[in-house]
């Protein structure tokens, strides 16, 4: 009877190792895919830092273009009030 105590301990053992073994195999597949998830996910993200980039350069140039019009619209403003008041002046004098 203790033949039969020792082959039964044993046999679940050996089970117990087979699915050890199973799940390292396994392990093995899931972190090939999950390295290959990550170099995807890693190309991704280097496309969307340069699409990114791409528009923050956009962007800072019309701001640039948006201030540079807007100071050219002041100026003009001036200029044009400045004429204004010579040609009133003008008219007055005459």
């Amino acid at each position: 009877m203790a033949e039969e105590a020792d082959n039964l301990v044993l046999t679940i053992l050996k089970e117990m190792r087979a699915d050890v073994k199973f799940d390292f195999a396994r392990l093995g597949e899931t972190l090939q895919d999950v390295r290959r998830y990550v170099a995807a996910l890693d190309t991704r993200v280097e496309s969307l830092d340069e699409k990114f980039e791409m528009i923050r350069e956009g962007t800072v140039s019309a701001i640039g273009y948006a201030a540079n019009a807007s100071r050219a619209h002041v100026d003009l403003h001036k200029q044009i009030a400045d004429l204004t008041r010579r040609v009133e002046k003008l008219e007055t004098t005459r």
